[in-house]
């Protein structure tokens, strides 16, 4: 028996959707909350009945990664370091291959994530996952070479447009391998 979807939920779906795609077009910072509601084909009241501002809407688009690296987070924990690093690295590059489009999202409101409340939580989860990829906190040499691998990573997964998702995979993965040295 199939069940139909509420149309206040298709509304809100078809809103993220859309708001993703001008996100990724325009850019954060470019899209208003009337460029939303016209390309999913509602008013900007309507938007605001789903959402409490622009910033929401954002967070709805980043839910589904920000719900990847919460579960990459819990999978890693309680591992040794070693074997929570290998863990963190693999995940973390499917990941970035299967929101690509999430990354010239991100990359676009990096320079104010700060600033935006809503973010706390994803800012403190990226941080953790760079402390389990560089093998532990102890080394801040190899916390720095983990932010710039990470930071390389996700330039080429924003901007990779002629690699298919499975060379990407591969190239981000033994590029962090190689780059990064193993916990011990």
């Amino acid at each position: 028996m199939a069940t139909n979807t509420p149309v206040r939920e298709r509304t809100r779906r078809e809103i993220v959707q859309q708001a993703m795609t001008l996100f990724q077009e325009k850019g954060y910072n470019a899209t208003s909350l009337q460029d939303i509601a016209t390309a999913a084909g509602c008013s900007k009241a309507t938007v605001l009945y789903h959402f409490n501002g622009k910033a929401a809407v954002l967070v709805a688009v980043l839910e589904p990664s920000h719900a990847g690296l919460v579960k990459l987070l819990d999978e890693a924990s309680g591992l040794p370091a070693a074997e929570a690093q290998r863990v963190a690295i693999k995940r973390f590059v499917e990941l970035n291959v299967e929101f690509r489009g999430v990354i010239s999202v991100l990359q676009d409101i990096l320079p104010t994530i700060k600033e935006m409340p809503e973010f706390a939580d994803l800012i403190s989860k990226g941080l953790q996952l760079t402390v389990i990829m560089a093998g532990g906190p102890d080394d801040q040499l190899e916390l720095d070479l983990t932010k710039f691998a990470v930071n390389g990573l996700l330039t080429e997964c924003r901007y990779s447009v002629e690699r298919t998702d499975a060379e990407l995979q591969a190239l981000c993965d033994t590029a962090l391998q190689r780059l990064l040295r193993p916990a011990s």
